[in-house]
Order: structure tokens, then C-alpha cells, then sequence
């Protein structure tokens, strides 16, 4: 009797028998808000404890990276910011220049005193002139906080017993004008995919022609959280270039007619 008890037990009963995720997760994460125009006339402190807007950062005409996260995080956070910065610093684009990168804090707690040292340290390791004007690690008021997550359906919770926020990892890319362009879960990040999710966002006001006609032969596919290959794209592609080859062709051999034509050769 004991050997059948032994034989019955499924020490994954308690996974198996339902395939629900545990009730403290089930409102947590991201929702699909791309194409929303954002209201982003709200009060933060930057890294010295100044009062700003978020839309400040948006008056530069450059498309921006933004992280909900918190500084004091001992996980996840830190591994997602640490993956954010190993992406841009594989990029040719450089912070600051083409893009800007803001984390907001969603603990009212966090200031300056936690903010500033953390800039210096990221600042340190990218390595490249000028990135101090394009990353912004800022803190706020439950308000403001509420009032920048509550727009994005940014869904995260406390864990008493943990002491720390129970959330997703991710980033969204938005336009100058503040509407959400495109949104990346997860820690790592394709550096190709944010520069091609840059590209779109500024409307092709940033990049070269190459990185243009790049953007033009990929799609972002949401199932797959990256940039694909578009296959009509390139047939159309593929259509052109015969159709220019084939008139190419026609041109010359019509020339060559037409110049031996005016020299009596039959």
C-alpha cells in the first residue's frame, strides 16, 4: 500500500494541475499600447534633485528608450539595465546623439542620493562623449509615477514579504512627440532591432540612407519580439531590380541598333 502511494506521487502535482500562473503574478506585465500619444507633462527629479517634466526630454526631437524599473532593485532590474547598455553600447548610434534613454523609478522612494551615482557608474561604462545629455534615471511621487505607468499599462506590485516590487522586464521606444513606437520585453536586446525600432520612430529623420533602405526589408513582428525580414518587401525588391536590369538590357541593345542603324550597317 505504501509502495503505491510512493509510485502515485507527482512531486509537480502541485504545477501540473493547473496551468495558471500564481495568483501574485497574474497582473503583472506589460499591455500592447503602441500607437498611444502619451501625456507626459508630469513632474519628475533628475539625477540632482531637480524637478522636471518627462516631456522635456522629448523636446529634442530624438526618439527615446524608456525603462520602468527601480534603482534599489536586487535582481531583475539590474540584470535589465545592465542588457540595455550592453545593446547600446553595441550599437554604432551613439546616447545622446541619436537616441535618448530614460529609467524611471516606480519607488517613491528613491531619489537623487540613489539616481546620481548610478548615472555615473552606467555613464563610465558606455564610454562616449556626450552621453551625460541623453541618459535620465529619474524619481518621482506615487502621483507621477502612477501617472507615467497607469498610461503605459505597466502593471507591477509590491511583495511585503520579499520587500521588493514584483514586475516585468521590457522597454518602449517613443516618437518626439511622445507616442509609443514600439515595445521589447525581456533583458536582452537585438542592438539592430533598437536601432531599426530609432530609425522608425524619428520617421527616417535619423540614420543614413543604408540604415533607411535596411529598415525598408524588415517588419517588426510582435510574435517574435524583433525585426524580420518582410518577404514581400523584398519581392518588391527583387521585381524592381529585374525590372531595372531588364530596361538596362533594352537600352543598350536599342543604342547599339540605333548606332549602327546611322552607319548604314544592315
Amino acid at each position: 500500500m505504501a509502495l503505491e502511494s510512493l509510485s502515485a506521487y507527482d512531486p509537480h502535482s502541485n504545477l501540473t494541475r493547473e496551468n495558471k500562473l500564481p495568483k501574485e503574478l497574474e497582473n503583472i506585465g506589460f499591455s500592447d499600447v503602441t500607437g498611444k500619444t502619451l501625456q507626459l507633462g508630469i513632474p519628475f527629479r533628475d539625477e540632482f534633485g531637480k524637478e522636471v517634466l518627462f516631456s522635456d526630454y522629448l523636446s529634442q526631437g530624438k526618439p527615446v528608450l524608456l525603462s520602468p524599473v527601480y534603482f534599489k532593485c536586487p535582481t531583475l532590474c539590474n540584470f535589465h539595465l545592465n542588457g540595455v547598455f550592453k545593446s547600446l553600447k553595441d550599437m554604432d548610434w551613439s546616447l545622446g546623439k541619436e537616441y535618448q534613454y530614460i529609467a524611471v523609478s516606480i519607488d517613491p522612494k528613491e531619489n537623487e542620493s540613489i539616481s546620481f551615482p548610478k548615472k555615473g557608474a552606467y555613464l563610465k561604462d558606455y564610454g562616449r562623449e556626450g552621453a551625460d545629455k541623453g541618459l535620465h534615471l529619474l524619481t518621482g511621487s506615487q502621483e507621477s509615477i502612477d501617472a507615467l505607468t497607469n498610461q503605459l499599462d505597466f502593471r507591477y506590485a509590491w511583495d511585503g514579504e520579499a520587500k521588493q516590487y514584483i514586475h516585468a522586464s521590457g522597454v518602449y521606444v517613443l516618437t518626439p512627440d511622445g507616442r509609443v513606437s514600439r515595445i521589447f520585453q525581456g533583458i536582452q536586446l537585438e542592438p539592430r532591432d533598437l536601432k531599426f525600432a530609432f530609425l522608425e520612430a524619428s520617421s527616417g529623420k535619423i540614420g543614413s540612407f543604408v540604415d533607411k533602405f535596411a529598415l525598408f526589408c524588415f517588419q517588426f513582428d510582435p510574435r517574435k519580439n524583433k525585426y524580420t525580414i518582410y518577404a514581400y518587401r523584398m519581392m518588391q525588391f527583387g521585381g524592381a531590380v529585374t525590372l531595372l536590369l531588364l530596361g538596362a538590357f533594352l537600352y543598350i541593345n536599342w543604342r547599339k541598333i540605333t548606332n549602327n542603324n546611322r552607319q548604314g550597317v544592315t
